[in-house]
């Protein structure tokens, strides 16, 4: 069997954090949401927003791709209505 390690007798305990005190608050909520609003207007600012252009063409990329995809959902959805329908109706 393994012998454990002998412990240091001279080792000082942990230290415990201090408390928060009770009645101690952060700032209040306007100021908070006045901050958050300030670095969301900052953080705006530093956004490299597309062209017209490409937004346009981001748009219409966007439109054609659900365009087919409502297509394609439609036409099973049409093909198992139909089949269920049929089916159901057979018995």
């Amino acid at each position: 069997m393994a012998r454990l390690p002998e412990a240091n007798v001279n080792q000082q305990p942990a230290r415990v954090a201090p408390r928060p005190v009770v009645g101690q608050r952060g700032p209040a909520i306007w100021e908070r949401l006045a901050r958050y609003a300030r670095e969301v207007w900052a953080e705006l600012k530093r956004v490299d927003w597309p062209s017209r252009p490409e937004l346009v063409a981001s748009t219409i990329v966007v439109v054609a791709v659900l365009g087919v995809l409502s297509a394609y959902l439609g036409a099973w959805d049409a093909f198992f209505t139909w089949l269920f329908t049929h089916v159901l109706a057979a018995r």
